[in-house]
């Protein structure tokens, strides 16, 4: 058995002190090693860079190593136990590493635990220790790992069969709320740090009613004992991360407030959404996976050209099971829907890239976007949730759903570890649904096309609108927009003028030569502020022109500006058959 020892006294610091135990290392040196990176976020990011002191010992006596690459360590050879110690630094604020400080802890076993060569499927123990820091006083733990001898707080020894087991069960330290519900005779619990308003019997209720429509959905609950939603509750911050028995969350703390009317407020609405996509993963890439996930190599990238699947299907259930489960009503259900659509098909980048490309390249061009990325790159996220919504109702047209075929794939490919390809999907939809609507998919995954769903959601009781997106932000909006012309280019408030985010290739501003970290000074000789130019939109129309200043490396620059008429690429579905929807109305 591997044994590790983590303690948190040094929050003032943000370090981590682990302590590893090998009974018998290897004879000709023991090599350690941590992964490069954590599954369900494709990116390198080296955990070993955070390591800051590193000392091993055999029997009192200091042992030398040697680097062999950034993430590996060879340990000259030793006779007996091998105690290894070293210090990581968490001061990452995100749910892929580790972090810690006087106002929580959060630790991923993939950025605090080193691997033993040759020991990766022995049993690992975990004894994580409570603070000698007075600050620490009150601080609880919380992780799914299976406990050993453990106390009311938490704090204790836990077990995991093997290595790969540790590193995907994450822990969270804090003072901790810990609000229980039941779903399927499952104990559940959403456990937060930070200071929040919590709506607890909502957030139970809610929770117990999307966690068991998930169930019914596949058929049987995944095989973990309990789940834990590990919540970091924080001013801004939004984003998830899937695990086998527990999921990583970070939320704004006014997302778990469901608000004074009868209706939710959207912002909890989203909070439940980020729950559900990461739930809906127990089955749609933690057991079922492509095949070049298994096993995970985490020492560097693992290609894959279907996260357009495992991401985009999930996106696209994850507000239709709010829905189903009658958390939400089928107008805030179509509004989601409808900003899916919206993202996923307007950007130049939806067409120049396939989504099948997108995917595999995930490791560079979708995790480390730049300015153009809306120009260049397809988002599988979004472009592929509108897929999932397009090949479900061509699978109504045929008697069938997107629900049969998940399950379909859960059978044969999920429950017995076997793994998926593209092939396989891709054959699964012709057997499902016919070589047409297979040739239609895969044209769709592989070549850079447009979704075009205009026509098909008539068949559903449903009409495609289109109509402009905000004019500053450029982002989906409920509320139609009356101004005559468009920038195309995203705003934000600076402390003068406008800050430009990015801006789309062929707009007025791309050939007024405004560019992404410019900031716009003035427009038409007035100041540019968001109320300034919203006016300035009203009263122009296309082909007129006018001059912006703007700031550019220290610079005054002074160009004119052509005005385009609005893109009409604000998208949302109107339902004009009620009876006709293709998804079935919840029970509440």
């Amino acid at each position: 058995m591997i044994q590790y020892t983590l303690r948190l006294d040094q929050p003032q610091h943000h370090y981590f002190d682990v302590t590893m135990q090998i009974p018998s290392p290897a004879k000709d040196g023991q090599i350690l090693y941590l992964p490069a990176w954590i599954p369900g976020s494709y990116m390198i990011r080296d955990f070993a860079k955070h390591i800051v002191e590193f000392e091993a010992r055999c029997e009192g006596k200091t042992l030398t190593y040697e680097r062999l690459d950034k993430s590996t360590w060879k340990i000259e050879p030793a006779t007996g136990p091998l105690v290894i110690q070293y210090r990581v630094y968490a001061f990452d604020a995100s749910i892929r590493a580790a972090y810690l400080d006087f106002n929580y802890g959060f630790a991923n076993g993939t950025s605090v635990f080193l691997a033993a060569k040759g020991f990766e499927q022995v049993p690992q123990q975990v004894s994580i220790e409570s603070s000698s820091h007075p600050s620490l006083a009150g601080w609880q733990v919380a992780t799914t790992l299976q406990g050993h001898t453990t106390k009311d707080t938490g704090f204790g020894s836990y077990i995991a069969a093997n290595y790969d087991e540790l590193i995907d069960h994450p822990i969270l330290f804090g003072e901790l709320t810990s609000i229980h519900f039941i779903a399927s005779n499952r104990p559940h619990r959403l456990v937060l740090v930070g200071k929040h308003y919590a709506s607890k019997e909502h957030l139970a209720s809610d929770l117990a009613r999307i966690c068991e429509e998930q169930h019914q959905l596949w058929g049987e609950v995944p095989d973990f004992k309990r789940y834990d939603f590990l919540t970091i509750v924080t001013q801004n911050g939004f984003g998830g991360l899937e695990h086998r028995s527990s999921t990583a969350l970070m939320c704004p703390r006014g997302s778990l407030e469901f608000g004074s009317g009868d209706l939710p407020r959207p912002e909890y609405v989203e909070f439940l959404s980020l729950c559900s996509h990461e739930y809906f993963h127990n089955w749609n890439i933690k057991r079922l996976k492509p095949q070049a996930f298994i096993p995970y190599q985490l020492g560097s990238e693992s290609y894959t050209p279907e996260l357009w699947w495992y991401e985009g299907v999930t996106s696209y259930y994850d507000v239709l099971m709010l829905y189903r489960a009658g958390v939400v009503n089928l107008e805030a259900f179509l509004s989601r829907l409808n900003q899916t659509l919206t993202r996923g098909l307007r950007e130049p980048g939806s067409t120049r890239q396939a989504l099948s490309e997108s995917s595999f390249l995930a490791w560079t061009t979708f995790y480390q976007q730049n300015e153009n990325a809306v120009n260049a790159i397809s988002n599988y996220y979004a472009k592929g949730a509108v897929l999932a919504f397009y090949l479900d109702l061509k699978l109504h047209l045929q008697h069938s759903s997107l629900d049969d075929l998940l399950r379909l794939l859960w059978e044969k490919y999920g429950k017995n570890s076997k793994g998926t390809t593209m092939n396989i999907i891709f054959n699964e939809i012709e057997k499902l649904a016919g070589k047409s609507v297979f040739q239609d998919i895969e044209a769709l995954v592989t070549q850079p096309t447009q979704i075009k769903v205009d026509e098909l959601v008539e068949h559903f009781g449903l009409k495609l609108q289109r109509s402009a997106t905000h004019p500053i932000t450029l982002q989906p909006t409920s509320e139609p927009r009356f101004e005559k012309v468009e920038l195309g280019a995203a705003l934000k408030e600076a402390h003068i003028g406008m800050e430009v985010q990015r801006v789309i290739e062929g707009s007025a501003a791309a050939f007024a030569g405004l560019s992404a970290k410019d900031t716009l000074i003035a427009i038409d000789g007035l100041q540019a502020n968001a109320s300034q130019i919203l006016r300035v939109l009203m009263n122009f129309t296309p082909g007129e022109t006018c001059t912006v200043h703007f700031m550019r490396d220290q610079r005054l620059l002074e160009r004119e500006l052509t005005w385009q008429a609005p893109r009409m690429d604000n998208l949302r579905l109107e339902v004009t058959n009620a009876s006709h929807l293709p998804w079935h109305t919840p029970q509440v």
